[in-house]
C-alpha cells in the first residue's frame, strides 16, 4: 500500500510504501562527542552548536505550522560516516531527530518518516558542480526503501542568485532540484520533485515539493547562526 508520508524536517517529503507503523531505527548510531567547530559557518549549511532556524510550513492544505530546528553540537557516526545531529520541535509533535552531513561540497540529510519510521537520506546539494550539473544518489545504503529500489537525481538549477523569502532578501543562493525515483519493476520512474534554495552562511531558506500535483512549501521565518 502506497502512502504519502511527511518525513522529518522541511528538507524531506517522499513517497514510501508502508502499511504499518514501525519504530524508528538508526541502526548502529552512537553519540561520538561534541562539535564546537565553525568550519562550515560560511557554507550552505552552518553546523556550529546552537545554530537554529524557524520555518513556516504549508503541507498543501493551507494549514500552516512552525518548526524550530537547531544543531545540538553532537557528531554521530551513521553507516561509517560522521553526521551532525539536529533536533526539531513542531507544534503538536514530540521532538524529533535528524542528521546532517556536510563536507567541502556535499550536503545530505538523513531522517525517518513520521508514520513508518523508515530511514532515508537525501543528497540535496553538490556545491562543486556548476549550473546544470547533475548527480545521482541512493536513498539508503543498500539502495532500497521498503524493498523497492530508490534513488534521487539532483541538479543545480542556478547558483549565486538572490531569493526573497517571507519579505527577506537572501544573497549567494543556490537552487537545486531533486527528483525522487522508484523502480517498481519497469525501470526507475519519477515520483516527485523537491526544489531547495540554500543561502551561503544561512542554510536552507525555502523548500518546494510537488507530488502528483500536491504542492507543499517550507519557508525560513528566522535564524540564528552561532
Amino acid at each position: 500500500m502506497k502512502k504519502y508520508l511527511l518525513v522529518l524536517f522541511p528538507a524531506i517529503l517522499l513517497l514510501v510504501s508502508s502499511c504499518k507503523k514501525d519504530p524508528i531505527d538508526f541502526t548502529g548510531y552512537e553519540a561520538n562527542g561534541n562539535s564546537e567547530t565553525d568550519k562550515f559557518a560560511n557554507s550552505y549549511m552552518p553546523t556550529s552548536k546552537g545554530t537554529s532556524w524557524t520555518y513556516v510550513s504549508d503541507p498543501g492544505n493551507g494549514v500552516k505550522t512552525n518548526s524550530e530546528i537547531h544543531m545540538t553540537g553532537v557528531i554521530t557516526p551513521l553507516d561509517g560516516v560522521n553526521y551532525f545531529e539536529v533536533k526539531s520541535t513542531t507544534t503538536g509533535r514530540a521532538e524529533e531527530t535528524a542528521y546532517y552531513y556536510v563536507d567541502d561540497h556535499n550536503y545530505k540529510i538523513k531522517g525517518a518518516t513520521i508514520e513508518s519510521g523508515t530511514v532515508v537520506e537525501f543528497h540535496y546539494l553538490d556545491a562543486s558542480l556548476p549550473a546544470d550539473g547533475e548527480w545521482t544518489a541512493k536513498m539508503s545504503p543498500n539502495g532500497y526503501i521498503n524493498g523497492v529500489p530508490a534513488r534521487t537525481k539532483g541538479k543545480i538549477i542556478e547558483k549565486d542568485v538572490t531569493k526573497v523569502v517571507l519579505g527577506k532578501t537572501y544573497k549567494n543562493v543556490v537552487h537545486t532540484q531533486i527528483i525522487i525515483q522508484y523502480d517498481l519493476g519497469a525501470g526507475f520512474e519519477d515520483f516527485g520533485t523537491y526544489d531547495y534554495y540554500l543561502a551561503k552562511g544561512v542554510g536552507l531558506v525555502e523548500t518546494d515539493t510537488n507530488f502528483f500535483g500536491l504542492v507543499a512549501t517550507s519557508k525560513l521565518l528566522s535564524y540564528s547562526i552561532k
